[in-house]
């Protein structure tokens, strides 16, 4: 706020000030006081006005300065009505009660919904969880009976399943997380062996060294991480000769993991979008793609600590790159 506005706002107080300084001089110069005198009283009047207007709304500004700070500092803003100091004056009482009035329904209806969204998270996971037993156990029949293509369509339902499963644990990955040291060659072993009908289907060459590194994190949210980053993988190789090519690095006591594809590659004006929730891009448009896999897998990873960049080239290559922290620990990102 201006002083300018400020003075809008006390215009009153001005027009009375002013009233009352015209009669109080016109009552001393009929009683004889001399002009002089009363030129110079009009003048230390109006400096003390002046004085007293300046420092008032100095005194508004640091008060309301200070709010928006406390405002800023909160991680919840609508508990703002909790800290702040009632006001003494009548106007401003007014706005005080609304604003309690307010933040309190704000706060019934924000805990409401998240009770709502708690439930529906837990009914999301149980369904999920259920499901997978009987399709898991449907795809081991069809791999039993050498019935690989029900065995894929039912892969490609399971593996949806699991998405859905955990999109709806993301927001809470501190509930089941357990760090400990991993092997990020038995990890990729892991994955490969998940997707090795895919990859023997789509006759995808792997090249895969230099992984003896190992790093701290979840294993099971970064299994699935490498299932999101692979599938994308595969999804996308528009060649004859498909080719993936797995290591890590270790530099400085950081250790990377890169994952690259000769497929058809990003646009480099969609190359920021990538993990967005629901992209797919105008080069990468497939029927039974969702662009929830790059997604979940970045949102995981920054949950998890990790740093997911991703580098392409239209038409040559897309490679994906996790860098894990530095150290056997690290705390959650909220």
């Amino acid at each position: 706020m201006s002083f300018i506005t400020f003075l809008e706002e006390k215009i009153l107080y001005i027009l009375f000030q002013l009233f009352f300084l015209v009669l109080v001089s016109f009552l001393l110069f009929l009683s004889g006081v001399d002009g002089l005198y009363i030129s110079l009283m009009i003048f230390i009047y109006a400096v003390f006005q002046i004085g007293f207007l300046w420092l008032t709304y100095r005194n508004k500004c640091r008060k309301n300065q200070r709010i928006v700070e406390m405002t800023d500092n909160l991680q919840e803003a609508y508990y703002i009505s909790e800290i702040l100091e009632k006001p003494k004056d009548l106007e401003n009482q007014a706005y005080y009660y609304a604003l309690k009035r307010a933040c309190k329904a704000m706060n019934d209806k924000i805990s409401a919904l998240t009770e709502e969204q708690v439930e529906y998270q837990e009914y999301v996971e149980s369904f999920a969880h259920e499901i997978k037993i009987p399709i898991g156990a449907l795809s081991l029949t069809f791999d039993n009976a050498r019935d690989y293509s029900l065995k894929k369509e039912t892969d490609k339902i399971f593996q949806l399943v699991e998405q859905m499963l955990y999109y709806a644990r993301s927001e809470n990955t501190e509930k089941d997380y357990f760090v400990k040291e991993l092997s990020l060659d038995e990890m990729m072993h892991h994955v490969l062996l998940k997707f090795r009908y895919v990859l023997l289907e789509e006759k995808v060459t792997l090249d895969i060294h230099d992984m003896e590194n190992t790093v701290y994190t979840d294993e099971k949210w970064l299994q699935f991480i490498l299932s999101q980053i692979l599938q994308n993988a595969v999804k996308y190789m528009n060649k004859e000769e498909k080719r993936l090519v797995i290591y890590s690095v270790s530099h400085d006591g950081n250790i990377s993991l890169v994952m690259e594809d000769n497929g058809c590659g990003i646009k480099q004006s969609e190359l920021s979008r990538v993990f967005e929730k629901g992209f797919t891009g105008s080069n990468r448009k497939k029927t039974n793609a969702t662009g929830m896999g790059l997604y979940l897998a970045k949102k995981l990873s920054d949950r998890l600590g990790l740093r997911l960049q991703i580098d392409s080239e239209e038409g040559k290559y897309t490679r994906v790159t996790i860098f894990f922290p530095k150290g056997s620990i690290h705390s959650f990102s909220e």
